[in-house]
C-alpha cells in the first residue's frame, strides 16, 4: 500500500473569461504522505483558500 495520500501537481485555477480572468493559484505542486502533519501557509490574498476549494471541487464552474 502506498503512503502517498494525496498528490498536487501543477494546480491551476482561472476565474473569468478573457483578458479579465485572474489566476489565483498558478502552478502549485505537493504530496501528503501518511503519518504528515500539513500546513498551507502564506501571506494574505496568497490564494490558500483559492487552493484548498479547488482541491475540494467547491469553486462554481467558470
Amino acid at each position: 500500500m502506498s503512503d502517498e495520500l494525496l498528490q498536487v501537481v501543477d494546480l491551476k485555477t482561472r476565474i473569468g473569461h478573457g483578458e479579465r480572468a485572474v489566476r489565483p493559484v498558478d502552478g502549485v505542486s505537493f504530496h501528503i504522505r501518511r503519518g504528515e502533519t500539513f500546513a498551507l501557509l502564506g501571506e494574505s490574498g496568497c490564494g490558500k483558500s483559492m487552493t484548498a476549494l479547488s482541491l475540494l471541487r467547491l469553486l462554481p464552474p467558470a
